[in-house]
């Protein structure tokens, strides 16, 4: 069972917990949790959702996860990484570069520079079904065809933009 703290539209709990699945009452959001993943190549880690998975499943997305009651959103990201990838990030080097409420997640959304080697990662099976680098415009690529994960590219794609110049 996993139980969720239910947030407002700036991302404050309101002091109610649900089982994940449950209905979130109206104006209430549950927290998710992404992290962009930059190597220095200036390419990004994207991960393909298992066709078992409810939503969205069979696109690219970048790795991300909800939270669990009482859970910070740092300490989500790290765990997801881990046990989606078998990826271990440094938590001084993940920057939270945005916070938003979409549909029924408020998201607080993570960038870090961090090399990866893609022969080393474990992969969910439940979760996912490959794994691979994407430049900036192969990422733009897969988005404009569709086969991106919905309500995420789109909200971050600036951002990555920006520090792929730096």
């Amino acid at each position: 069972m996993e139980l969720w703290d239910l947030v407002d539209e700036k991302g404050n709990k309101v002091g109610k917990v649900i089982n994940r699945g449950e209905i979130q009452p109206e104006g209430t959001y549950h927290v998710g949790v992404d992290v962009w993943i930059i190597n220095s190549e200036n390419k990004i880690l994207l991960q393909k959702r298992s066709s078992k998975k409810r939503y969205d499943p069979n696109v690219w997305a970048m790795t991300g996860g909800s939270s669990f009651y009482g859970e910070i959103p740092v300490e989500t990201i790290i765990r997801e990484t881990k046990e989606e990838l078998g990826v271990y990030l440094q938590k001084d080097n993940l920057r939270l570069v945005k916070k938003y409420a979409v549909g029924r997640v408020f998201l607080y959304v993570y960038l870090i520079r961090q090399d990866v080697d893609i022969s080393e990662v474990v992969i969910q099976a439940e979760e996912l079904s490959d794994v691979k680098w994407f430049s900036f415009e192969e990422a733009e690529e897969i988005y404009s065809k569709g086969q991106f994960m919905k309500n995420r590219w789109e909200y971050i794609r600036d951002i990555i933009k920006s520090e792929l110049e730096k």
